[in-house]
């Protein structure tokens, strides 16, 4: 299949890595440990991604991803160019669960407001301000 080209791509786990790499300056160990840690892996998970609805004013290149550590992120497609990264709008975060004790399981957008609403492994239902 030819002309088909990654249009952008949605680094949702890009800010973990980043800090593991910063925190660790032994090479060796890091490399030991990410061998050793199967709970990095599993919680590196992407379980939902959405696209805005083209209703919505100003969000026609708005998209959604949401994973097992719980964050969701709002991502603006039309910054990207030609594969590149595109630019987070917005990380949500759930303030009364601690920190990755709750993933994502299904994300949607509401059909005519800014908002994404999300379900979570501990039951709960979230409604974001996109």
């Amino acid at each position: 299949i030819s002309g088909k080209k990654l249009v952008a791509t949605l680094p949702h786990f890009e800010e973990q890595q980043q800090q593991s790499n910063n925190g660790n300056n032994n090479n060796d160990n890091a490399n030991d440990n990410a061998m050793d840690d199967d709970t990095e892996t599993e919680a590196r998970s992407i379980e939902a991604v959405g696209f805005c609805p083209g209703a919505i004013p100003g969000t026609a290149h708005w998209c959604a991803t949401g994973g097992v550590d719980g964050v969701l992120k709002i991502w603006n497609l039309n910054t990207a160019t030609s594969g590149g990264t595109a630019q987070l709008r917005q990380r949500c975060v759930r303030e009364d669960v601690p920190s990755q004790s709750a993933g994502i399981t299904r994300l949607t957008w509401h059909a005519s407001l800014p908002m994404v609403i999300c379900s979570y492994t501990d039951g709960v239902v979230g409604v974001w301000d996109a």
